[in-house]
């Protein structure tokens, strides 16, 4: 009898892995994100993501999977989006306390005082030391945020060629006018600080592209000079004439 033909086997068939959609992957991401840096920013497009994602999954019949990756980041997302609405209170209480700590300082006063002791100025909570302002200055103070800054220089007196208030005034005037461009400044005027004679003027002029304004005062304190320079930007001079008129009057030194 003759050997039977075995037919040969069918043809595999070969099977198609379904497809994740890209939008559940970005769900996946997104989710992970708003943990991280994204917060509700991420959150959100997290839910929309996933929502889209297991939508398509659904009615592609079989040709889309993912369905897990789509849960996943629909899972996240809505714990991020929770925790997320839990905060903003918390949040909204931290800029509130920030604001009423900035106000404070703005209101309160504090004494700062030269290296020695000998040189000090009366300015806002928020002012501070800034040394990188002036190498010969003896005090050197302000507010980098607001950009309005104080300095003091000494001279003494005998170290000057019978230098009088007015003539030391005068130098220190024009040198700083030359140093400017489109320099001017307002006549000097009298007053006293400390209980010393003084002499006080405004000095307007570009320096360094930038256009600035100086209250420039100078003190006849004893054996010594007290050359105060205050200023601010030119656009901020309105707002901060009046404080560094404050703290310049607010000059004290001993002996």
């Amino acid at each position: 009898m003759a050997d039977e033909t075995q037919p040969p086997p069918p043809p595999a068939v070969a099977q198609t892995v379904p497809r994740t959609p890209p939008v559940a992957i970005w769900s996946l991401i997104l989710a992970v994100l708003s943990f991280t840096c994204g917060w509700l920013f991420t959150a959100i497009p997290a839910v929309i993501c996933g929502h889209i994602a297991r939508a398509k999954i659904r009615k592609s019949g079989g040709a889309l999977g993912g369905r897990g990756i789509a849960t996943t980041g629909l899972i996240l997302g809505y714990t991020a989006l929770v925790l997320g609405i839990m905060g903003i209170p918390l949040l909204i209480s931290m800029i509130q306390s920030d604001r009423e700590r900035l106000q404070r300082l703005s209101t309160e006063r504090k004494e700062i005082a030269s290296d020695d002791g000998k040189i000090k100025v009366t300015v806002p909570g928020t002012w501070t030391k800034l040394p990188e302002l002036n190498k010969q200055a003896s005090l050197q103070v302000g507010n980098k945020s607001k950009e309005v800054y104080l300095i003091v220089i000494t001279d003494t007196k005998a170290d000057l060629d019978n230098f009088t208030l007015e003539k030391h005034h005068q130098q220190t005037r024009d040198r700083m006018l030359q140093k400017m461009k489109n320099a001017s400044g307002t006549q000097p005027v009298s007053l006293t600080i400390d209980g010393h004679p003084a002499l006080q003027d405004e000095l307007t002029g570009t320096e360094k592209g930038t256009n600035v304004v100086f209250l420039h005062t100078t003190v006849a304190d004893g054996d010594h000079f007290q050359q105060i320079l205050g200023w601010t930007l030119k656009s901020r001079w309105q707002k901060q004439d009046r404080l560094l008129r404050e703290v310049t009057a607010s000059f004290r030194s001993e002996k």
